[in-house]
């Protein structure tokens, strides 16, 4: 940390003497070094801070009035932004797309700092105006900003961090800016992540305020997802027609007509008056795109569409109010670089067709990985999941190939297609592959090198287009070495390899804590002794226990706050049990050969699980077990 800040340091002494071509690379991050330079372009002196002007309390009226729509939705949300982070000695604001804040809230004990500072309303917090500061870059960029103490131009503002994330409305625009400001001292990590959840709920709620008189259709390829900030919007006019849609909607529907005046079957496999009518006995929906992607849905607003059902009276739908009831809708938090570089694999893997193998532990993830390179391969068929550990060893042949008519007793009157088939020009998901009976594995070994299926009673057989990717929690290389799993099988599978870390390693965990909270029940934090707590634990079950676990949390406090002391009371001590089970003397002399083996390769993973031609995953395992066997610290 200490070289972090000489860096800093250095390169401010740059700065102060107009040479920021002196600026080594990794002395300062490059949006600050870019801001400088803006800075300096405009003739700004970093010495020399121009003096503060605010408007006045008529044209600060004046401006609010302007944008009151946006004002009036981002005044909520400060706010309730505000009862998650207070006592942490923060200010939060609003400013419109030029940097002026239209309003702001300040904790008691940082408030006369805000004053003092010029965050308060009316004041211009352009980069032109105020230099480097997260308002500004924000602004001037179009981006989320973080400004950390010396990075901010002027000195001014150099106990200051502050955390900037830009508002969008349907068309993409710039709208408006939210901000946390600190002291330099006080930031939280989670910070970064409320603002930009916080923008998210800004630009959603603009997007339905903004089309209140028009359908709105809220949709996710995930049932549960359905209700959250990452779900696609589409406005639709009451003949049927689109008028607008969200970032996200334009995500799920890449490659499809979303803009203004395309019909709504157009994009769904579904007429806009079947649509309606579903719509009127229904609460929530699954509609099918022109590509074969499957996404749950419900609408909002007036679903009527013009000159359908003359005279009949359907009185318009509203959103549901707000309840108190925990709603079970996991959002997940993607900045680990691990979970990335795992992203970015397999959508560079699906453009050639070849087999993926994802690995993990339960509840890591694995299926929403799948489905995300599904959307990613923009292939138009289905997605297609098979639970090999949930189909009947003598039925599973036949699940996966299909069978025609009498092939077997209670065999489906017309035979059946089978999955492989239905994911035609899809994705077919291979979860739990490790637990595929022996027997099929050279069925599906010879489908893996011909692509051709051949239904149980047929001889004729079909070609079939489909992305292969499977995914397991077992550890395959010792299910080969005791003759449970194929060799040649797995070298197929593994075309590509990915892993996702367990919950316990992964560098992105605060973040995910409070986006789950934020999603379970958006006016209760954490404070940073409750995240190490939670971070003490080993989470055998990941995401899925985490939620569980949050939920239990939640049921059982009224406080607005989860403590440390709190979370350990209701959950008890960190470690687990089965974590610290004594090993047997051969998996002892494994795991030793593991950690030999780490040392030696100086503390890389995967060069140790290529030396040893074993799994990263069973190398992680193994350290974490040898180092709690040891002294009960876990290896990250």
């Amino acid at each position: 940390m200490r070289a972090t800040n000489l860096r800093t340091l250095d390169a401010r002494a740059c700065l102060m003497a107009g040479r920021l071509n002196d600026i080594q690379p990794g002395w300062i991050k490059g949006e600050v070094r870019e801001s400088w330079q803006r800075c300096l372009s405009a003739k700004l002196d970093p010495a020399s801070p121009p003096s503060l002007h605010t408007l006045s309390s008529s044209e600060l009226r004046e401006l609010q009035a302007q944008n009151a729509r946006l004002y009036d939705i981002a005044r909520t949300e400060i706010r309730n932004l505000y009862s998650q982070i207070a006592g942490s000695h923060f200010v939060i604001a609003f400013a419109t797309s030029d940097a002026l804040i239209l309003d702001s809230v300040a904790d008691p004990s940082f408030s006369a700092i805000a004053q003092s500072c010029g965050i308060v309303p009316g004041s211009q917090w352009e980069e032109d105006v105020r230099g480097t500061n997260a308002l500004g870059c924000a602004a001037a960029t179009g981006m989320p900003a973080v400004v950390h103490a010396t990075e901010h131009f002027f000195l001014d503002n150099c106990h200051l961090t502050c955390a900037a994330n830009p508002i969008f409305d349907h068309a993409d625009q710039l709208v408006g800016l939210i901000d946390a400001s600190s002291d330099c001292h006080s930031r939280q990590v989670h910070t970064v992540a409320l603002i930009r959840m916080a923008a998210l709920h800004i630009g959603a709620e603009l997007f339905r305020d903004t089309f209140r008189t028009k359908t709105i259709l809220q949709f996710h390829n995930r049932q549960e997802f359905v209700h959250t900030l990452e779900a696609g919007l589409l406005a639709i006019d009451a003949d049927g027609s689109i008028v607008a849609a969200n970032r996200h909607a334009r995500c799920f529907l890449s490659g499809l007509p979303t803009r203004p005046g395309q019909r709504f079957d157009s994009l769904f496999r579904m007429s806009f008056e079947r649509f309606v009518a579903q719509r009127r006995t229904r609460p929530s929906l699954q509609l099918t795109d022109r590509k074969g992607s499957t996404f749950f849905a419900i609408a909002s607003g007036v679903v009527r569409p013009a000159n359908l059902f003359a005279g009949a009276d359907y009185p318009d739908q509203q959103p549901p109010a707000a309840s108190k009831t925990f709603v079970y809708q996991p959002n997940f938090v993607v900045e680990d670089s691990v979970v990335q570089r795992a992203i970015q694999t397999v959508e560079k893997a699906v453009r050639w067709r070849v087999p993926i193998l994802i690995r993990g532990e339960t509840g890591t993830g694995k299926d929403l990985l799948a489905q995300h390179a599904h959307i990613a391969s923009g292939r138009q068929g289905k997605f297609v999941a098979v639970n090999c550990n949930a189909l009947p060893e003598s039925l599973i042949e036949s699940e996966l190939f299909g069978y025609r008519e009498g092939a077997f007793t209670g065999g489906r009157r017309g035979g059946s297609r089978g999955l492989v088939l239905e994911a035609h020009e899809g994705t077919l998901f291979l979860d739990e592959i490790g637990d595929m009976p022996i027997a099929l594995q050279a069925t599906l070994l010879r489908f893996l090198d011909q692509w051709t299926v051949r239904a149980v009673g047929s001889s004729a057989e079909k070609r079939v287009d489909v992305q292969v990717i499977a995914a397991t929690n077992t550890d395959l290389e010792n299910a080969v070495e005791s003759d449970r799993f194929r060799a040649d099988l797995l070298y197929r599978l593994r075309v590509v390899e990915v892993s996702l870390p367990p919950l316990r390693d992964r560098r992105d965990f605060a973040l995910a804590v409070m986006s789950l909270l934020r999603t379970f029940s958006p006016s209760v934090t954490i404070s940073d002794e409750g995240i190490r707590v939670l971070q003490s634990y080993a989470w055998p079950g990941n995401f899925r226990e985490l939620k569980n676990a949050l939920l239990r949390l939640l049921i059982g406090t009224e406080s607005e706050v989860l403590s440390g002391a709190y979370i350990r009371s209701t959950l008890g001590s960190g470690c687990k049990v089965d974590e610290l089970r004594p090993l047997s003397p051969l998996k002892t002399k494994r795991n030793q050969m593991i950690f030999e083996t780490y040392e030696r390769c100086r503390g890389n993973v995967t060069r140790t699980a290529k030396e040893l031609c074993v799994s990263r995953n069973t190398v992680y395992r193994e350290l974490r077990r040898g180092a709690l066997s040891r002294s009960g610290s876990t290896v990250k």
